[in-house]
């Protein structure tokens, strides 16, 4: 799917988590491409996409899982999203620890790369729908408060005082570094826990 579908179908909704969803996917699909075709900058690009996708699964985990999960059907589908997650992040910290000048870089990223939108496409007509059609409207809008306040701890460029490590300068610290991060910002912003978990 396109990302300008992803970004269309977002525009056309109510401001809620399910228009987040959308837009995230649409972002995290960009930033791939951009990694796939990146010169010079490409350590920098596939920093900027490792933090957003820590930021994005962690959010999807701490904000949309659980209220799929408090829906019919919505255990099972969420135990197959978090199978597919899980694919990815082993994935995407092996690339990590690869290093993007690394032979194999390259074909281990379009790998990890179409297990991800494969991944974004099935909580599209899976989880999302679900939501929409089940969950109440003020649940899903106060929860989109929540899932973007993730989105604030996502670095967008290196910083020049960044830690350095076998890749040089790194932008963001692990995928589980980003995480973490992450899980605080949305416990920071959730005092009503909007999500009801």
């Amino acid at each position: 799917m396109a990302p300008d579908n992803d970004r269309a179908k977002a525009a056309n909704r109510p401001d809620d988590v399910i228009a987040a969803v959308l837009a995230d996917h649409a972002t995290i699909k960009t930033m791939m491409n951009d990694v796939s075709v990146a010169g010079p900058d490409k350590e920098d690009r596939f920093r900027r996409l490792v933090a957003k996708l820590a930021v994005h699964e962690t959010a999807e985990e701490e904000v949309v899982h659980p209220m799929t999960r408090g829906l019919a059907g919505g255990d099972e589908v969420v135990e197959r999203r978090l199978e597919e997650e899980s694919k990815g992040k082993s994935g995407l910290a092996e690339l990590e620890r690869m290093g993007v000048d690394a032979a194999e870089f390259d074909a281990k990223f379009d790998e990890i790369r179409e297990e991800i939108l494969r991944h974004a496409e099935q909580e599209e007509q899976q989880e999302l729908p679900l939501l929409d059609r089940e969950a109440d409207a003020d649940r899903l809008a106060q929860a989109a408060r929540v899932f973007r306040a993730a989105e604030k701890v996502a670095p967008t460029h290196a910083h020049e005082h960044s830690p350095e490590s076998a890749m040089g300068n790194v932008l963001v610290g692990s995928f589980v570094a980003m995480a973490d991060r992450a899980r605080d910002a949305m416990h920071g912003a959730s005092p009503a826990n909007p999500t009801g978990s």
